[in-house]
């Protein structure tokens, strides 16, 4: 589906004198892209011609595909646009003299001379602003981790679960910085780069009920990743792991929780109390 559209829109391109450049970006750009791909498409307009071309981006865009939806967001400077069959389109919109694109993450389709300059390989990492992002990261999800007793105290097994969603969310990008694993692709293709026993883990996590003790089970066990994992990445990246609000916010969880006498989860409290009395056995389990 993505390449019909692109062969027919790349006249609509190629022949449109406001479009200096174009380029896509994302899996297409990378050639990586499978059937479940969008489409990222970067346009370097002539000067003076960016209102234009956002007055008549719609019939533009239709003149290829009869469209479901379309907004300009950003200001204008993104189309965001789904066809009848689906496909899902991002156009970004540039008016700049020149763009600079990353010759590995981009395929151009258009190109006049001096629009585009291609990107200089990255400057090495800076490890201490590496470090602080990654102890920020770990603080972040032992924050949400203490919030556990809030929403399973007052049964609010919706808002538990978004909560978790951000805790996942936290706990892959630690991983994947942490680790120096590139994410190559979009927010949508995530299991080609993580290490597989934490997906593994990370699924396992999620293959819970929906009750307020299955909820108690998945924190939790995101929170033995969290621990596990966090604790290596402090020594790797040599910042100070934060033992201590860790441990707070277990402790937290492990008083609040008991009152809700949730029969379902008791082991698993006592298991994570024994780990804060004495440093055994919890992470595993």
């Amino acid at each position: 589906m993505q390449t019909h559209f692109l062969a027919d829109l790349l006249p609509q391109i190629t022949t449109d004198g406001r479009i200096r450049a174009a380029w896509l970006e994302g899996s297409l750009g990378r050639g990586t892209a499978d059937r479940y791909s969008d489409v990222d498409i970067h346009l370097l307009l002539e000067e003076g011609t960016l209102a234009s071309f956002q007055d008549q981006a719609r019939p533009w865009l239709e003149a290829v595909r009869p469209l479901v939806l379309f907004s300009l967001m950003f200001g204008g400077r993104m189309i965001n646009a789904m066809t009848d069959q689906g496909l899902r389109v991002d156009i970004w919109l540039h008016d700049d003299e020149s763009a600079t694109i990353d010759p590995a993450g981009a395929h151009v389709l258009k190109e006049s001379p001096g629009a585009l300059h291609r990107a200089a390989d990255a400057p090495p990492m800076d490890r201490a602003k590496q470090a602080q992002q990654l102890d920020a990261q770990l603080r972040e999800f032992w924050r949400c981790i203490a919030l556990t007793p809030s929403v399973i105290g007052r049964g609010e097994k919706l808002v538990s679960a978004m909560g978790v969603t951000v805790e996942v969310g936290l706990l892959t990008q630690l991983i994947l910085t942490g680790y120096e694993i590139p994410r190559l692709s979009g927010v949508k293709k995530l299991n080609p780069f993580l290490p597989a026993d934490v997906q593994q883990a990370l699924e396992a996590a999620l293959d819970t009920p929906f009750t307020q003790a299955g909820l108690v089970q998945t924190h939790l066990a995101l929170a033995a990743i969290a621990h596990t994992h966090g604790s290596i990445l402090a020594e790797r990246w040599e910042f100070d792991y934060p033992a201590a609000l860790e441990a707070t916010a277990l402790g937290y969880v492990v008083r609040e929780l008991r009152l809700l006498d949730l029969a379902a989860v008791a082991p698993l409290l006592a298991a994570v109390d024994t780990y804060l009395q004495d440093g055994t056995a919890w992470p595993a389990s």
